[in-house]
């Protein structure tokens, strides 16, 4: 990994050249679209605004020069650009000029709330879509014997319903660990240590955590039997809450000089009962906002209870 950012900071050719090819990559491995656009939120936050546009800008060229002459068009050279790419010198700009971890991921979660309005300016009906799209999928299920053919409507309506959120909150998500890996990126090659200070200190404000009760209570109203988007906005609100509880979680391990072992099972909880261990980071996160455990706890052997 510390190669990676390594090569990135030679300069713009080669920054841009890795951005394309970690691009290219997530078309066969999409968890390389995380590196492929931390690799832009480094070059940002290291040498500045314009050097990260700079970035994305050839990096965008380049890769519809290549699109236009493999595929025919462009399309592809965009939708990096405006899901990948953009979004992550967009956050990278805030954080290097608020030095705020904290309104860097608000930044993300409102272009999370972007990407869940853009849906619907899309399409009047994304869940019809949704369902258009995941039928297939489904039936290739059945086919497989992983699924009953009786429950094949009913998985895919329910699937349909969520979508428009999950699509949000994975955005933000894949978004903020970008940038997460970017900053660590950066404090690896320049400050060590420094990342680690600034993940364990992040807290998002307490307003936050009322505007997940009033999409809590606003879901619950709901008298229709459709998923609506109050729900989609709670989704986008737990992932947001979910990073504040991994944060916490890093910080109180740290904080009492635990043994690593702790967070290996948190994040192997995250593996294997992803849906629970979600929620329960997100209310640590969320009460942690009120009580702010990690200032409460004393570093082990200061000699001081607790």
């Amino acid at each position: 990994m510390q190669a990676l950012a390594s090569w990135a900071m030679r300069g713009l050719p080669q920054a841009a050249m890795l951005t394309i090819l970690l691009a290219a990559l997530s078309l066969l491995i999409p968890p390389a679209s995380v590196l492929s656009t931390s690799v832009v939120a480094l070059v940002t936050l290291r040498k500045g605004t314009l050097p990260g546009a700079l970035v994305w800008g050839v990096a965008t060229a380049a890769s519809g020069f290549i699109a236009l002459l493999a595929l025919g068009g462009v399309n592809l050279a965009i939708g990096f650009l405006i899901l990948m790419w953009l979004p992550a010198w967009l956050v990278a700009v805030v954080l290097r000029s608020s030095r705020s971890l904290a309104l860097a991921v608000l930044a993300a979660m409102v272009l999370g709330f972007v990407m869940l309005g853009g849906q619907f300016v899309e399409s009047a009906d994304p869940v019809a879509e949704w369902k258009a799209l995941l039928g297939p999928f489904v039936g290739s299920l059945v086919d497989a014997q992983l699924v009953d053919s009786s429950q094949q409507a009913t998985l895919v309506s329910l699937m349909a319903d969520w979508m428009p959120g999950v699509v949000a909150a994975g955005f933000f998500l894949q978004l903020t660990m970008s940038l997460l890996l970017a900053r660590w990126w950066q404090a690896l090659l320049f400050n060590p240590g420094g990342f680690r200070s600034e993940f364990h200190q992040l807290r998002l404000p307490k307003w936050l955590s009322m505007a997940l009760l009033l999409a809590a209570l606003l879901s619950w109203a709901q008298s229709q039997t459709a998923v609506s988007v109050p729900e989609y906005v709670l989704l986008l609100l737990l992932a947001a809450w979910f990073i504040q509880g991994l944060a916490v979680a890093h910080g109180v391990v740290g904080k009492l000089g635990s043994s690593r072992g702790w967070l290996i099972g948190v994040y192997l909880l995250l593996l294997f009962a992803l849906p629970h261990t979600v929620i329960v980071l997100a209310t640590l996160g969320i009460t942690d906002a009120w009580i702010d455990f990690r200032a409460r706890l004393n570093p082990r052997g200061s000699g001081k209870a607790g």
